[in-house]
């Protein structure tokens, strides 16, 4: 007798009456994956091309993966575009090591009695399948679709199959699946080290692994060499990227940055990161600040849909996340709120904000000089003069001011 299932656990498998089933560890999906899984959809047409994320995978014990919730999102975003590709958690839901063949027993258990089976594996996997735990039971009882893999002879292992196919009866489908070579390690290469990765996944699935940290090593534990020679790369890449009298603030701000934590003995390297990226989004236009805004998903309120420019800092903090491989929060938040400040400010905070707006390179504006002057005895009172001077000419210009730089004016005056 059938397990019955909750309705939330059934997956309608019990609907299903042909399933092409594509395991993996998915640590991400990579367009390889999905090529495969088309590929099998249009010649052998069966129902659903199931895709199951492994819980603990067997072969990769020694091997640092991803936690499943994460692998499980990844894969069910880059299912939402194919109509005849879905996933389950079935093997996630199981505790211990996911073998196929449990996999198998349990889809068996699931699905309508007499529904057709069938494991997607590639030529490189079918070479040890008889490795595999219970391989005899799985033989005898699954059927297989088999694509090639770069690496792997094709002529070698359809002989295997052959072998296979008499000595235990397995039924075999050959299917000539692209042969992308992607694989996830270079993926996760790739993210770690900053280089791009279009074209090997799917861009929800690149959103999400960059929205949470994932394939990164930590801010924090950079290894001194590998933090200068990062921080020089984004220095060339910001260089290209801004105008030169852009990069040339920039440049100040760095400068002026160091200066003031050195004095406040503050983290210097933060505070040289913070300033490096605070106007990385300064010069997008208009438009492409709205689109980012809306593809990563900042609300807009009455303040910041009137002047769209004041987002910069918050997708300057998106782009040293996303493009720079920032993931210490207090970079990103001075890096968020530079221009406006906000009414928790953190010494950090104060010290870019300040240093923005007295960096060596700006030309004489209102009571700059008086800011320089106390930016070493009296950063709070800096800070109140340059805030109360950018309202005021917000004021003049008719321009919106946003809450935040009240909200700060207020933090800064109590702690004067």
């Amino acid at each position: 007798m059938k397990p019955k299932l909750k309705k939330e656990e059934r997956d309608y498998l019990d609907r299903c009456k042909s399933i092409a089933v594509l395991g993996g560890t998915f640590d991400p999906i990579h367009n390889g994956h999905l090529a495969i899984a088309q590929a099998v959809h249009e010649e052998i047409k069966p129902q659903r091309v199931l895709f199951v994320p492994c819980g603990q995978p067997g072969h990769k014990q020694s091997q640092r993966v991803s936690h499943a919730k994460h692998r499980y999102h990844m894969t069910a975003l880059a299912m939402c575009e194919h109509p005849a590709f879905d996933i389950t958690q079935i093997e996630l839901n199981r505790p211990g090591i996911s073998y196929t063949i449990d996999t198998a027993r349990a889809l068996a258990a699931h699905c309508p009695e007499g529904a057709e089976i069938s494991f997607i594996i590639g030529t490189d996997a079918l070479e040890g399948i008889l490795k595999w735990k219970d391989a005899d039971e799985l033989l005898k009882t699954c059927s297989f679709i088999v694509v090639p893999r770069p690496g792997h002879d094709s002529d070698k292992a359809k002989l295997l199959i052959d072998s296979l196919a008499q000595s235990h009866g397995t039924t075999f489908k050959w299917v000539d699946a692209p042969q992308l070579d992607i694989s996830s390690t270079e993926v996760r290469r790739r993210f770690d080290i900053g280089q791009p990765v279009d074209g090997l996944i799917p861009k929800w699935v690149e959103d999400y692994a960059l929205c949470h940290g994932l394939y990164r090593t930590p801010f924090n534990i950079w290894a001194p060499a590998v933090r200068e020679a990062r921080f020089e790369e984004a220095k060339d890449k910001l260089r290209v990227r801004l105008s030169t009298s852009r990069f040339t603030h920039t440049i100040g701000v760095i400068e002026e940055a160091e200066r003031l934590a050195t004095h406040y003995e503050v983290n210097v390297e933060k505070a040289r990161w913070a300033a490096l990226l605070h106007d990385a989004a300064k010069e997008y236009s208009s438009h492409k600040k709205r689109a980012l805004c809306k593809l990563w998903r900042i609300e807009l309120d009455e303040v910041l849909a009137v002047n769209i420019d004041l987002t910069h800092g918050l997708l300057g903090a998106e782009s040293a996340r996303r493009d720079f491989m920032i993931d210490d929060e207090a970079i990103l938040q001075a890096i968020r709120y530079h221009t406006t400040g906000h009414k928790n400010m953190t010494l950090l905070d104060k010290i870019i904000m300040l240093a923005d707006y007295t960096e060596p390179y700006r030309a004489n504006w209102g009571p700059i000089k008086e800011m320089r002057e106390l930016s070493l005895t009296n950063i709070n009172q800096a800070l109140i003069l340059g805030t109360k001077a950018t309202i005021q000419e917000a004021k003049d210009n008719k321009e919106p001011i946003h809450e935040w730089s009240y909200h700060a004016l207020k933090q800064l005056k109590k702690g004067r």
